[in-house]
Order: C-alpha cells, then structure tokens, then sequence
C-alpha cells in the first residue's frame, strides 16, 4: 500500500507539510529551551557566598550581583595584627567582578540537564570572582607601615673593661602581594547566611640583619685604643665631637669590610646638629660646621693603626694639630676627604669611643694576638715647611715581622720644631 502511495504521488503534497511540522516543532523546543535558561528561576540548591539563588532568573542575574556587591561593600575587614583600625572591604578597592561572576553562574546553569532545570533539582556551589583596584589597596595597605620595622644589627658595649654583646633585632615588612592574596584567602571563607566579618592577616616578611651575635663571640679584648684631649670650655667644638664619636660608637666591621668616616658621620649641616667651630681651610682657621670633628676622625686613624687595621684612604691638615703627633692625623671633609679604614683580618671588630670632659679615647675591639705590638714612627724628611713620613711596624714576640709605610704628610711650617714621636699598642 504504501508503495503505491508513495508511486501514486501520494507524499508530494504531504512533504513540505512533515518538514514544516519538524521545523515548529524544533522552533518550539529552541523556544522552550531559551525560556527554560532565562525565565526560569534558578533553584534553591545554585549557592554563592551562603546565599540561595533561588528565584533569580538568569536574565535578571545581573541586577541581582550589583545589589550583593553593594552589600559586600560593608562587611567589617579586621586585621589581625591591628584590630582596633576599622575598616571596611571597599576601603580595600574589593569589589565583585560582577560580569565574571554573572558567567560563571551561567556556565554552572547551562551544565544542569534539561529535565533537571524543568523539576528545580539542580544544585550548584559557585564561587564568586574578585577585582581589586591597585591604588586603593595600597592606599589602605599604607595605614599599616608602622607595622614595618628596619633589622637591628647586633653591637657591643665597652663597660668598665667589659665587652658586652647587645643582640641582633630582625625587620619585617609587608608583602603587597602575599597581603592581597591572604584577603582573597579570607574573602572565600566569607558566608553571608550569617552575620559575618572578615579577619584579614597581612603577610610580612622577615629582614635578617646584617650582623647577629653569633660570630661576634670570638671579640675577646682590646685590640688596641688611643686617646687625645681637648679643651673643656670649647663647648660648640666639643658638641660636634660628641656627635661623631656617637657615631662611631659600636661600629661593627666584619672581615673585609671597610668603614667609611663620611659615610658613618653623615652631612655636617646644622639640620643633623652640628654646629659652627673652628676649622683649618687651606692653611687658614675659620669658622665652619661640623668643627673639631677632625680630632674624632685622628683618634680613629691612631687606634686603627695601633690595631693593624688596613688604611685605605686619609689625608693630612694642611698645618699640624695639637691633639696627635705630626704624620699622624686624619683631616675629613665631606664629601672630598674621608678616612676609610678596612677590617683585613679574619676576624670582626668593633669601635667603641668613651668621651669624657676633655679627652676622647677610641678602641678598637677584637680577637687579641697574644705576643703581637705594634710600633708608630714618624720621621722628619726635610726642612722649610714639613714634610714626615710614617712607618708601622708590627713586632711578634719581640721580633720584627713587618714595616710598613703608612703616608707621607706635608704641612705649612709651624711655629715650633716637631719632634720624632714614637707610639705603642702595649
């Protein structure tokens, strides 16, 4: 039957009405399926942060993640480290990346069967999306500096003959990065089926100081030490030495560092107060700032030479000066003349100063040599201005095992006749 049908023509007129019925037909299920994925709510079971979705449909999704982000914009943020500063997560340039958001709750939707849309029975837990702007975070992030704290390095003391050790204090700082992604850490544990705060800690990193207690054990005593004295009513001079010997004081050299006056010292200006004393300017005395730090800076060159401390950089005045021998003073002036000194030994050392009323005396701490001296000589080489050479010579149980030429000093002639000064470390 159906052959002849189908051999009679019966089909012709019934085809294009078979195909416009398929075509409806797939025209209501598209129909159906867009409803389905737009106008039907989302069920009870789709979650983000703790909240039910239900009854928000897809197309009104949008509107529905604004109001939640203002919302979100007030939770209380407490740090950890700080609680008493309030804030809150929009004062951290937190917001929800809504769009993101938006397409991820989609995708979870599109993934649900289709039967399971119709009956409501799909479940999801979605996980919100952030965005935080850099300048507001960091702005918020600045509140918490004082949490920031440079390392200490360990130092010495020189009390009444004893050498005491003061500890290494570490530093920290904050981490912008490690504290942004401690607040999205916090943030994916906030609900908000329940009253809720987040508890921010921010991330800081350990600063290792440069210098621990540890390897500054094997500083048993007084390498060597020197002392010169000044006059006790110059009180503007004697106020510039202070602050340089404060300076100095505790300085620690590890083996193979140097150590640069200047740079310890600092800009003599009268904002880092130091104030107008005598100084020698091309021969001449004048008043200038920073005057009579050229004693501190002799007293140093003396005890590092007495400890066999490598000199790396000095020069001399340009008359002699009555608080060392002549060769054997140290002129600065920042920031052309400086005196460097280097810690050659194995072993680290430290500069202590001790200031009384009228004497500064400098020692030079360290591991002691048992049977080692050293010897200062200077030397007049020829007359009508002065020029003197010095020599260090360094003795081990008794015997000679080193002279060295330290620096040949040329000065302006004096009023009097220098005489050949010859100093110990004993």
């Amino acid at each position: 039957m159906v052959r002849s049908w189908l051999k009679d023509g019966g089909a012709t007129g019934r085809l294009p009405l078979l195909l416009a019925g398929l075509s409806l037909l797939g025209l209501g299920l598209g129909i159906l399926l867009w409803l389905v994925s737009h106008r039907v709510p989302l069920p009870e079971g789709f979650q983000l942060m703790g909240l039910s979705l239900k009854g928000v449909q897809p197309s009104m999704l949008e509107n529905w993640l604004v109001h939640l982000d203002t919302t979100l914009s007030e939770i209380p943020v407490q740090v950890e480290q700080v609680p008493r500063i309030s804030s809150r997560l929009r004062d951290w340039g937190v917001q929800l990346d809504i769009s993101r958001t938006r397409d991820a709750v989609l995708r979870a939707w599109n993934e649900v069967p289709f039967w399971q849309r119709l009956w409501g029975r799909a479940s999801a837990t979605i996980e919100p999306c952030w965005q935080i702007e850099p300048m507001r975070f960091q702005q918020q992030l600045q509140r918490f500096r004082s949490l920031e704290r440079s390392p200490q390095d360990a130092r010495l003391r020189y009390e009444r003959g004893t050498i005491v050790i003061v500890p290494e204090q570490p530093g920290r700082r904050l981490l912008e990065e490690g504290c942004r992604a401690n607040l999205l850490n916090a943030l994916a544990t906030v609900r908000l089926d329940k009253p809720t705060e987040l508890r921010l800690t921010l991330a800081l990193e350990p600063i290792a100081p440069r210098i621990t207690a540890e390897p500054l054990r094997v500083i048993d005593g007084v390498r060597a030490s020197y002392t010169t004295r000044f006059s006790g009513y110059q009180v503007n001079r004697n106020h510039n030495i202070r602050l340089a010997s404060k300076a100095l004081n505790g300085r620690i050299l590890l083996p193979g560092e140097r150590l640069s006056f200047n740079e310890v010292v600092g800009k003599r200006t009268l904002q880092h107060g130091f104030r107008l004393a005598p100084v020698i300017i091309r021969g001449q005395k004048r008043l200038g700032i920073g005057g009579g730090i050229c004693q501190v800076s002799s007293t140093l060159f003396n005890a590092a030479l007495l400890a066999n401390l490598k000199i790396v950089r000095r020069h001399n005045h340009s008359i002699p000066v009555p608080y060392v021998p002549l060769g054997r003073d140290a002129t600065v002036s920042d920031p052309w003349l400086d005196l460097v000194i280097e810690n050659d030994s194995p072993f680290p050392v430290a500069i202590v100063t001790e200031l009384g009323r009228s004497h500064l005396t400098v020692r030079v701490l360290g591991k002691v040599e048992a049977g080692r001296r050293v010897v200062l000589q200077t030397r007049r080489l020829r007359s009508g201005g002065w020029r003197v050479a010095l020599w260090r010579l360094v003795y081990e149980e008794g015997r000679l095992i080193r002279r060295e030429h330290i620096a040949t000093s040329t000065y302006h002639p004096p009023q009097s006749t220098p005489q050949q000064a010859t100093t110990s470390s004993e």
